[in-house]
């Protein structure tokens, strides 16, 4: 696995517990192969096909050379949270893909499953780290966060240069792809443009003993500063606005070919995924349990002393009425012995406290010997069994992702489960030479008690 990047925590207007900004170095956990993947025959249902709505998938890519009970637990939150059946990718490569042997073979695979023929370039693409990410949030807001930064990253693109984002978009402008340490989220075509200069970057560099010549983080991180840079001296009439003296900077654009524009952002604020390095003080549980769904922060968390004054923190109603329509998609029998309401004020959910943000994704950086602790901690995993068999039913009948368009399409499952012999908690689909869908319980095989608890367990239990 690569090292995960530095954190940096910069405190506005602390005593008001405003705002914690929190700054992941770019970072991408990519390590996987598609030349065995049948992609361009998932098809979309029938009747999603006969919708009014533009359909657009969403592929969510899991990287792991090998299975063990982090990876069960990574691929478990997904298919329990709604996302579309996880794909394993680099799954017992051998020889250049084989990211055990070199990091760059990351970015040839990421290279070979993007410019798969059956792709659309609108696809929406998740990609987490194979060993240390878990989904918290249903998938369908996590598509919804996802462009409402990208709206918002838009407009801070037009304030800069004073057009409106009609005119942001003709100039080549705009920020839609997210990088976060562990995650990454973007269109398709993005990332494969993306991927394809890295790995130029990385042929044009002709220094084999280059420290970082192996570190596919690097070339990614080069190519993200070239662009920020660019974007500066543009807004400046070609100089770069600040002191540089004494600095190594990117080489600038050298005529109108040379593409520096690669529409990448950082996910400054956690909205995506929290880390846990460095910011342990502000990972809360809590639980939403106020008469207006907040949650009380009575202790003092971030060490504000003698000024420090309780606070709450609003659970936003798109969370609650997500979460409500989990309730109410699981069979009768199998909910909570309580109203929908109340079920959500008894979850306790991974907060981030100074961003006063829910995250929708969780990586263990760091110390990883809690990562399962923390999957059996998660609010879904009492009811692991009846989210699962829900998940599966919804793929099998063609459900979209969110029941209303988001960004004016509907979002489907990448790929579908075969109508027969399928496993009721579903599986994963690996990029492994003559694998299909691998079911879950053979999948984990040993550590699906871990994933799914034990036969005996009763799946309500905890609440």
């Amino acid at each position: 696995m690569l090292a995960p990047g530095r954190d940096f925590q910069r405190h506005r207007n602390y005593k008001n517990r405003g705002r914690v900004f929190v700054i992941a170095m770019v970072m991408i956990f990519l390590v996987f192969n598609c030349r065995n993947l049948d992609i361009k025959n998932a098809s979309s249902p029938s009747h999603l096909l006969a919708s009014s709505h533009r359909i657009s998938r969403l592929h969510y890519l899991v990287p792991a050379n090998v299975v063990n009970r982090q990876v069960c637990a990574v691929v478990t939150s997904a298919l329990a949270n709604r996302y579309s059946i996880p794909t394993i990718l680099g799954y017992r490569a051998e020889f250049f893909l084989d990211a055990q042997k070199t990091h760059i073979a990351k970015l040839h695979a990421i290279q070979n499953y993007l410019h798969n023929a059956g792709l659309a370039s609108d696809d929406l693409v998740i990609i987490v780290d194979g060993f240390d990410v878990l989904a918290q949030l249903p998938a369908e807001l996590m598509i919804q966060r996802y462009f409402i930064l990208m709206a918002e990253a838009d407009q801070r693109l037009t304030d800069q240069r004073g057009i409106t984002v009609k005119e942001l978009h003709r100039t080549g402008y705009s920020d839609s792809r997210f990088l976060n340490s562990g995650t990454v989220i973007g269109p398709l075509d993005d990332l494969h443009k993306f991927i394809d200069a890295a790995l130029s970057l990385i042929e044009d560099d002709s220094d084999q003993n280059f420290l970082f010549r192996d570190s596919d983080q690097f070339y990614i991180a080069a190519l993200y500063a070239r662009q920020e840079y660019q974007r500066m001296r543009d807004l400046n009439r070609g100089d770069f606005p600040e002191d540089i003296a004494g600095r190594d900077v990117p080489r600038p654009k050298g005529g109108k070919d040379n593409v520096t524009e690669y529409h990448v952002a950082v996910d400054f604020d956690y909205t995506f995924t929290q880390t846990e390095c460095d910011n342990y003080k502000f990972i809360h549980k809590l639980q939403y349990d106020n008469f207006d769904m907040t949650a009380t922060i009575k202790h003092d968390a971030l060490e504000e002393g003698s000024s420090f004054r309780p606070y709450k923190i609003q659970m936003p109603a798109a969370i609650y009425q997500a979460l409500h329509r989990v309730y109410h998609s699981l069979p009768a029998e199998d909910r909570p012995a309580m109203s929908g309401h109340n079920w959500i004020r008894s979850l306790r959910i991974g907060t981030n406290i100074g961003t006063r943000m829910i995250f929708a994704f969780y990586h263990n950086t760091c110390d990883k010997a809690g990562f399962v602790d923390t999957f059996h901690d998660a609010w879904f995993y009492p009811l692991i069994r009846p989210l699962l068999r829900t998940a599966v039913r919804a793929i099998q009948n063609g459900h979209p992702i969110s029941s209303e368009p988001i960004d004016g399409r509907l979002r489907v499952a990448a790929r579908q489960y075969p109508k027969r012999d399928l496993d009721e908690y579903g599986g994963v689909f690996t990029d492994a030479p003559g694998e299909k869908l691998v079911p879950l319980q053979e999948f984990c095989s040993d550590d699906i008690e871990s994933a799914i608890g034990g036969d005996t367990d009763d799946p309500l239990t905890g609440l």
